[in-house]
């Protein structure tokens, strides 16, 4: 499953803690969510901010879900920081917590995810863990943003907006669907101790709220097949119809041999003719059957993003 990171701040018209009745969406937000839906993309809404001790439940985060909603727009999880300003978690802001957690609980590989960052500290963490990240200026420029300094990494892509980020990520879904596997990001060359002090990273533990049901990657006999391009999904095809096809010219001449051909005795006994054909037949399929799922089953444990066991 690939899934697109958004935080909070891209989808707001103002950065920053909001009261409920003043949050507005930017321009082509909806839109933009709707098509990453159609396109079966997993949305995840990020909410950095931590929890006030003392203070009432903030509902900032679910009236903006449902502003979304109102709207058209479609977000499928959210992820929430529960800690307070003073436990210095490791869910965000120095630490990329968010992105190993969602991982970890919803089965994804980072490298095929998207980050729609907005501000360099999140391109800094979404390449920390290998995430693609996607800068979206909202009206700034990569001067005001960076203060001048070279971007590090360098090669991210930058849009405008929220749309023009969706855009760019249906581009490159489509690409790595023809050569059916996705473009490797960038990581930092040098750690940024500014950013992420230096030391074990503290203890997160974000919030995660499922708002959409999540596919399954693997089922009760096989795990998740891996997306294969139109290409590969045809030759598949034709590697299948030409084992068939073998199959058929090997019975034909087993069929010819058995009614022209005296055999030794212990043929008759490796051939099992003591049972009677049906059963025989049946006896075969099922045994054919079991060798075609335990080697498939191996043979997707040994592709990439497959369970090693």
């Amino acid at each position: 499953m690939k899934a697109v990171f958004i935080t909070r701040d891209s989808l707001l018209q103002e950065a920053g803690p909001q009261e409920a009745q003043d949050a507005r969406l930017r321009a082509g937000v909806p839109e933009s969510l709707r098509l990453l839906a159609d396109n079966h993309l997993f949305t995840i809404l990020l909410d950095p901010r931590p929890h006030r001790s003392g203070a009432t439940e903030d509902a900032a985060a679910p009236s903006l879900l449902e502003l979304l909603r109102a709207k058209g727009g479609k977000v499928d999880a959210l992820l929430e920081c529960p800690h307070a300003p003073e436990d210095h978690c490791g869910c965000w802001s120095a630490y990329p917590g968010f992105l190993y957690a969602a991982a970890a609980q919803l089965e994804l590989r980072l490298d095929e995810c998207y980050l729609l960052c907005s501000g360099p500290n999140d391109v800094h963490l979404a390449g920390k863990v290998g995430c693609r990240p996607i800068l979206v200026l909202d009206g700034h420029t990569i001067g005001e943003l960076y203060g001048g300094h070279q971007p590090e990494p360098a090669d991210f892509p930058v849009a405008r907006d929220v749309a023009s980020a969706v855009q760019y990520v249906l581009c490159e879904e489509e690409a790595a669907e023809r050569v059916s596997h996705a473009r490797q990001p960038t990581r930092p060359s040098q750690p940024d101790e500014e950013t992420a002090p230096a030391g074990e990273m503290p203890e997160f533990s974000p919030k995660l709220t499922l708002l959409s049901p999540v596919r399954a990657r693997k089922g009760l006999l096989l795990p998740a097949i891996p997306p294969l391009s139109q290409s590969a999904r045809r030759w598949l095809l034709m590697y299948i119809l030409g084992g068939v096809w073998l199959s058929l010219g090997i019975a034909y001449l087993l069929t010819h041999l058995y009614r022209v051909q005296h055999f030794p005795e212990w043929v008759w006994y490796l051939t099992l003719q003591f049972i009677p054909r049906p059963v025989r037949g049946l006896l075969f399929i099922m045994s054919g059957v079991a060798l075609v799922f335990a080697s498939l089953r191996s043979f997707l444990r040994l592709m990439p993003g497959g369970k090693q066991e």
